[in-house]
């Protein structure tokens, strides 16, 4: 089925947030609230979860892809018919936004992270596969909507889809969707700033303001594990496309977040991702050691906790000066769940400053991931032993270590 060059439309960016509460798992009491590193304790967020919540989003308009018809003709499966139609592989899937339905479109011979959402009554030439897609699309067994408003101002590079098959859960509550960390009044900002660059081409690792190469020229990761990533700055002179500059242009994947039957929400890709890939940032309320210890104990009965310190300078063992706690504000990666086979890695990484004590933190794959894989990070990545909540796992990998210690 064709499409002549479909006017802009309105496209639906399903961002989210979500309340997640622990089930099935029993959460083992502390005198010390549970702490998250990535070197001592497991990044943020629980797993388990039947009442929590998922989803959300903006509007905002996009067109669908467009090539000229020397670039389609010079790829054996696009359109080379020399009109200026546009070929509708598949329906993927559908929303309602407000009074519109909406649904997302797949052009043959364009990737997935090239699709368009388009209203339903722009689908008058599609309707063998309009009809096929009603037939056998999974429905949705909760009502969305009121996520569309949750995360209206949320920021993202790609749309977002959220799919509920599995119960009713509903719109979170006292979730705040963010871009990036916000502080508290009592956190000092960053006080060591980036001596601008005056590089006029890419940066290399001679760039006074980075100390290695941690991005290749397409801009896959492929620094060590332990290496902390340092970007140029916005005062920097070198342009926007810096292969320095990864983390601070966002992600430009294509997530689903879905609800699962054992594990609450989690992230899965849309698309084949190439290892090496930023994700997300990890981003919350940025807090004192004191502030997040309090917050922990109150969470500990629930079996609950977005605590992640920010311990790139703390020795083992020792609590760090300031945490940052997504529990009520956050973006996607909330919903990462855990797994002990994962194909995330967190790493730490500066961009406007060189304070140790107030890093971003920023998942990358660790893998090629196919469209539909789940997208999972180790919450214990030492395996020590050493945590203060134990809860049952069920990520279902080979090596599964049925505990979670955090």
């Amino acid at each position: 089925m064709t499409l002549q060059a479909p006017p802009e439309v309105e496209a639906v960016v399903v961002a989210v947030a979500v309340d997640k509460r622990l089930q099935g798992g029993k959460a083992e009491g502390a005198d010390v609230a549970p702490r998250r590193s990535q070197y001592q304790n497991p990044p943020s967020q629980p797993v388990l979860d039947s009442r929590s919540v998922p989803m959300v989003v903006a509007a905002q308009k996009r067109n669908p892809p467009r090539k000229t018809r020397q670039q389609i003709a010079a790829e054996t499966s696009k359109p080379t018919d020399g009109s200026d139609d546009y070929v509708v592989e598949a329906i993927l899937n559908d929303v309602d936004f407000g009074d519109v339905h909406l649904f997302e479109l797949k052009w043959k011979g364009f990737s997935l992270a090239e699709t368009s959402w388009v209203k339903e009554s722009d689908l008058k030439n599609c309707r063998d596969l309009y009809a096929n897609y009603m037939r056998n699309r999974p429905v949705n067994t909760a009502d969305l909507r009121k996520f569309y408003l949750l995360v209206s101002e949320a920021q993202s590079t790609r749309p977002i889809v959220i799919t509920n098959t599995v119960d009713t859960v509903g719109c979170p509550e006292n979730f705040t969707y963010i871009n990036e960390n916000i502080y508290s009044e009592d956190i000092p900002r960053p006080c060591t700033p980036v001596c601008p660059c005056t590089c006029t081409d890419n940066c290399t690792k001679d760039c006074e303001c980075v100390e290695g190469t941690y991005y290749d020229s397409s801009g896959a990761m492929i620094a060590g594990r332990d290496v902390a990533l340092m970007e140029c700055g916005p005062k920097c002179a070198c342009s926007e496309d810096c292969v320095t500059r990864v983390i601070q242009k966002g992600s430009d994947v294509n997530l689903e977040i879905f609800r699962t039957k054992h594990k609450g929400w989690g992230v899965r890709s849309r698309q084949h991702i190439k290892k090496g890939t930023f994700i997300a940032e990890y981003v919350g309320e940025v807090i004192t050691s004191e502030d997040a210890d309090r917050r922990g104990r109150d969470d500990t009965a629930a079996g609950l906790t977005y605590l992640f310190d920010l311990d790139m300078n703390t020795p083992k063992g020792v609590i760090s000066e300031f945490s940052i706690d997504a529990k009520t504000h956050g973006n996607v990666s909330h919903f990462f769940n855990h797994s002990c086979d994962p194909n995330l890695v967190i790493h730490q990484a500066f961009v406007e400053h060189r304070d140790p004590r107030l890093h971003r933190l920023a998942f990358f794959t660790t893998k090629d991931i196919e469209p539909k894989e789940e997208l999972v990070f180790d919450y214990d990545p030492l395996n020590d032993g050493n945590g203060q909540m134990t809860i049952q796992c069920f990520c279902g990998s080979e090596n599964c270590r049925k505990i979670i210690v955090f």
